[in-house]
């Protein structure tokens, strides 16, 4: 129709190009009239992806990758101090060389692809506005208003993204963090099961263990910050700037206290053990009081948060579950806040309710630890996960002696934390209100609120 062949014309400028096969041949002496854009276009299978070159380097790669990972379990097997692998140490090493080989090789794939003139496929977004080009094309009523969209889009563009075995650019970062934790299992089994690194006794250095403290300690004063984002007020305790920065100072003690074997301090760890498991019951809480998301995936991605490393380790090194303790307390304590806050959660803005539900929670907790027997019946199901052979204890012939005596120091901190995560809205108002004083009402506020946590704390 003439008002069609006048849309594509105004839409779509032409230019000539040769048909190569002959019997597509026509007048103008072989040539054809085709889109602008299509005369620069690559070939089609160069488009999608599939150059040979850069596959082939990727296999290529990938099979030099496993072949040094053959020689190199071959070494540390040689230096190993252990000889009987088990099959899932076993599996974990082949999955550890197959996740390095693969990101190695789609890694040559992706640097040659370029360089070899291949130019991939486009992006999601970019397929969307070729969409759009192809539209105004085929003309139309809207064409005008589609070519119009088209050419404010075309600057926005990216180029076409390499393709290697169906795997993208954008996938890459996949890959490199899987093959980054298969060298940091490697490089703990290398530590801890192998010659290479010289084994002895603890160095009890009380002046190195205090001297490291205060080095770290001097080093925290020197970079202060304000909590929040940049150009924010915070005003509210218990950021997450300031959690996070709290877990950071008990782990530094964690370590300094293990390698130094600091037994002088031994009542502070236990205090900072029970601090984590009072944020496992203070954070949770607040989530599920708050946001009121109570999905599958949302807690299994805290559960797969909690225990992927401490599973990984585990079955590298050929280690019980309850050797790392904190993970289990913190799994457990974590499904004790979710059925909390999910049983009647519908009901959890009535303030009656929830200290209800609190109140429950603290009777299960006696009943299950302070009552004889119930402990084991409940958990003599889970020894083969919760137990522990403690080698160097064998008089303890009870598995779940070291589940029981771990949880159990701590098992009320958590119902502690939800109660300071419900009352914090007003704890919140409070300090607030201070803040509002006067000056001189102010300072002899915070100096009583400071004193009174300073008696309790040296208490």
């Amino acid at each position: 129709a003439p008002w069609r062949r006048r849309t594509r014309a105004a839409t779509t400028p032409t230019v000539w190009s040769e048909l190569s096969p002959p019997s597509r041949r026509r007048s103008r002496a072989g040539y054809r009239p085709v889109a602008a854009d299509a005369a620069s276009s690559p070939p089609r299978d160069a488009s999608k992806g599939m150059a040979l070159l850069p596959h082939l380097a990727c296999v290529a790669a990938a099979s030099g990758a496993l072949a040094a990972y053959r020689f190199l379990l071959i070494w540390m097997g040689s230096i190993s101090e252990y000889t009987d692998y088990t099959a899932a140490q076993l599996g974990v090493a082949v999955a550890y060389g197959l996740a390095i080989a693969a990101w190695f090789g789609v890694e040559v794939g992706m640097f040659l692809s370029p360089r070899l003139g291949y130019g991939g496929v486009p992006s999601s977004e970019d397929a969307g506005l070729k969409g759009i080009k192809v539209a105004s094309e085929s003309g139309g009523e809207d064409a005008s208003v589609l070519t119009t969209e088209n050419e404010s889009s075309r600057d926005s563009i990216s180029p076409p993204e390499p393709v290697i075995f169906g795997i993208r650019s954008s996938g890459l970062a996949a890959l490199r963090a899987a093959a980054e934790f298969s060298a940091i299992m490697g490089y703990v089994y290398l530590c801890d099961r192998t010659t290479l690194f010289a084994k002895g006794p603890k160095t009890v250095s009380p002046t190195m263990f205090w001297g490291l403290c205060a080095a770290v300690l001097t080093v925290g004063l020197c970079t202060l910050r304000l909590a929040g984002k940049k150009g924010e007020v915070v005003t509210a305790p218990l950021q997450r700037d300031q959690t996070e920065e709290w877990k950071g100072w008990m782990q530094l003690q964690f370590i300094f206290y293990h390698y130094f074997a600091e037994g002088e301090i031994y009542n502070a760890i236990r205090l900072y053990i029970a601090a984590y498991v009072w944020m496992t019951g203070f954070g949770n809480f607040s989530y599920y009081y708050i946001r009121k998301d109570f999905t599958l995936p949302r807690f299994m991605q805290m559960m797969w948060r909690l225990n992927f490393f401490v599973a990984f380790v585990c079955v590298t090194m050929n280690n019980e579950y309850m050797l790392y303790y904190i993970a289990a307390m913190h799994t457990f304590f974590t499904w004790g806040v979710f059925f909390t806050c999910w049983i009647g959660h519908q009901y959890n803005d009535n303030n009656a309710v929830c200290l209800l539900k609190i109140a429950a929670a603290t009777g299960v907790t006696v009943l299950l630890y302070d009552v004889p027997g119930v402990f084991h019946a409940v958990f003599k199901p889970t020894a083969g996960l919760l137990g522990f052979h403690d080698p160097l204890h064998p008089e303890f012939t009870d598995s779940l002696h070291e589940w029981f005596f771990r949880s159990g120091l701590d098992h009320f901190v958590w119902i502690f934390g939800m109660l300071c995560a419900y009352s914090f809205p007003w704890y919140d108002r409070q300090l607030q209100a201070i803040e509002d004083m006067p000056s001189g009402k102010r300072a002899l506020a915070k100096a009583a609120v400071i004193g009174s946590a300073l008696a309790v704390g040296g208490w």
